[in-house]
């Protein structure tokens, strides 16, 4: 049902998204965004759709060993197309058995709240019977930029701050030459030349999955603590970095910046976004401890609570606002942005990017239920210039928690171990007998033993 409605189905959606309809063009070092026309010589729905029957490679060999493609054609040129359906099938397995859905998408153009939205209209309109009757009009909008909606802080003091913020910046790009999570960089030689002056490298990719009842487990203890979702898994994370990376003074949970995402579609004063928006819509921001914490005698949830806290102080001028504009003005001064990157260790500008995407906001079930979303995973391998670790968890219809990780860690056993923790950590917090109001990060640790 799904292959037979594919090509009817991206037809409509490539007439109500005008983002489907673009390609990534290189011009003498300039780089545009063409919105191409309602063609189908160029928007045949075989460039955005493949079923493929499962054989040798599981799908997380696929999912990785696609993402790990040079996107560029053209002698790196062009990016075309931005998008990409990939259905994945064991025809040995009788017919209530699970299949893969992949969309493949570019994050210059798409975000993980986008993602969503393409795959529930996707499957919404797979599923129906009569898609060759739905008559989809052409939207010809033309969304604007991330940055062209992000107003500038601080008025006319903003020059002395982001003076100030990029060299905060550089000497913290100085210490990713000794980070704390050891990497092993795997060059990828198969690439299209660019003007990028970055060796690409491998990013290696880890999925998992929690118990079933997880997030009936954990949500009625963050309702309890006050806090949202964000905040146990933050704190959890913060957790398993200072086990299983530690420092020599184990006695405290020191200061580590993890990179975050947010989601700005109603956070953008007058803007013409809309929840079912799909674009690059994401700003981020850093979140770090102010100061050390002791481990004995620090309440785990009054750290969940910080964290929560310190997230949301991100959306404040002096986080979100203030580092995207910081960003924009590096990338538009091609001097300084050569400069700048020259820093960066092999293209490394942080160690750990964390989001929780969130719940994916439409029911699961299609067709009636014949066709169900049973888990739901986002990933990024962050192209040239990028994190070291990214962390990604997403749920579906109150059950599991669905977690991702791109890394460069040192060895695949030493990120296997540390996304098992971070698991293991998150369970233990959920269970209300063991992680009480007044249980204390050394007593959470010593229940890990």
């Amino acid at each position: 049902m799904l292959i037979s409605n594919a090509s009817n189905a991206l037809q409509c959606l490539l007439k109500r998204h005008s983002r489907m309809r673009t390609r990534l063009r290189v011009d003498n070092n300039r780089y545009f965004l063409d919105n191409l026309q309602d063609d189908s010589e160029y928007l045949s729905s075989d460039l955005f759709f493949l079923a493929i029957e499962i054989t040798n490679e599981s799908w997380q060999e696929i999912v990785e060993r696609r993402c790990n493609q040079d996107p560029y054609s053209n002698n790196g040129t062009v990016i075309f197309p931005m998008f990409h359906f990939m259905l994945l099938y064991n025809s040995q397995q009788s017919d209530d058995q699970l299949f893969h859905l992949v969309l493949f998408q570019n994050h210059c153009v798409s975000d993980g709240q986008s993602g969503f939205i393409l795959i529930h209209e996707f499957l919404t309109l797979a599923t129906t019977s009569n898609t060759l009757e739905i008559s989809e009009p052409l939207n010809t909008e033309i969304l604007p930029l991330l940055g062209q909606l992000i107003p500038r802080p601080y008025g006319l003091l903003y020059h002395i701050i982001a003076f100030i913020g990029k060299h905060i910046f550089i000497r913290e790009l100085r210490q990713l030459t000794h980070p704390r999570i050891p990497v092993k960089s795997i060059p990828l030689n198969d690439c299209q030349p660019t003007r990028f002056k970055v060796q690409r490298y491998k990013i290696r990719f880890l999925f998992a999955s929690s118990s079933l009842n997880l997030y009936s487990k954990l949500h009625p203890q963050c309702r309890l603590h006050g806090v949202t979702l964000n905040g146990p898994l933050m704190g959890c994370l913060l957790l398993a970095i200072h086990h299983c990376f530690p420092l020599d003074d184990n006695t405290l949970l020191k200061p580590f910046g993890l990179g975050a995402l947010f989601n700005m579609r109603s956070r953008l004063p007058q803007s013409p976004l809309t929840p079912s928006s799909v674009g690059y819509f994401a700003g981020t921001g850093e979140v770090k401890l102010k100061q050390s914490l002791s481990i004995r005698s620090t309440q785990f949830w009054s750290l969940a609570h910080y964290c929560m806290t310190n997230t949301q102080n991100q959306l404040k001028r002096d986080g979100v606002p203030l580092t995207m504009n910081i960003f924009a003005d590096v990338l538009r001064n091609e001097q300084e942005f050569d400069e700048t990157c020259q820093l960066f260790p092999e293209g490394r500008f942080s160690e750990l990017g964390f989001s929780n995407i969130g719940k994916y906001p439409f029911s699961c079930k299609y067709n009636e239920g014949e066709v169900q979303l049973q888990g739901i995973h986002v990933i990024n391998n962050m192209s040239v210039y990028r994190t070291s670790t990214d962390i990604f968890v997403t749920c579906t219809d109150n059950k599991q928690l669905d977690f991702a990780m791109a890394h460069e860690m040192e060895s695949d056993e030493m990120a296997q171990g540390f996304l098992d923790y971070y698991l293991r950590l998150i369970e233990l917090c959920a269970d209300s007998d063991h992680c009480k109001s007044e249980t204390t990060l050394d007593e959470l640790l010593k229940m890990m033993e």
